[in-house]
């Protein structure tokens, strides 16, 4: 029943795997190509969240060797259009990191309940990918929609 469990378990930790190494090609990928007078930042930004995949993956990987399994080297796909707004980058990464939350969310729920050390690791990326959802939203809101919403309050003219 346990090699059961532990194969199904592996099974999924690859899929984060995959999913992890596809984040840490993306946040680069749009690293490399933004541009404009908000570049340094927005660089440092997609930089350190291809680190924190880093983090996500290495803890992935050392999981699954050490209940018996092998890491993929396999990337989940990643979507290249071409040209990309600053926006339309973030509106990507964001999308990704709820689906990759929504994951290991319904992970959390399948294989918490049974082992500890796999509910704390799960429950500790699912508060970095919460953070990062957050903070992709943050990076999406304008000064224009803040204005909208004083004007809707009568605060500003």
């Amino acid at each position: 029943m346990i090699k059961k469990i532990n194969e199904k378990l592996i099974k999924a930790l690859n899929e984060d795997l995959e999913k992890e190494m596809a984040a840490i090609v993306r946040y680069l990928h749009h690293s490399f190509i933004v541009f404009g007078p908000n570049r340094g930042p927005l660089v440092q930004m997609f930089r350190a969240q291809a680190q924190e995949a880093t983090v996500h993956a290495i803890k992935l990987g050392e999981k699954i060797t050490a209940l018996g399994g092998h890491p993929t080297v396999k990337v989940d796909q990643v979507f290249e259009p071409g040209h990309q707004t600053i926006e339309d980058m973030i509106e990507e990464d964001l999308k990704a990191e709820r689906m990759q939350l929504e994951l290991y969310t319904k992970q959390l729920k399948e294989f918490g309940e049974e082992n500890l050390p796999i509910k704390l690791m799960l429950e500790n990326v699912i508060i970095d990918e919460t953070m990062h959802v957050e903070e992709m939203e943050k990076y999406l809101r304008t000064t224009n929609e803040d204005l909208v919403v004083l004007n809707k309050n009568g605060k500003n003219g």
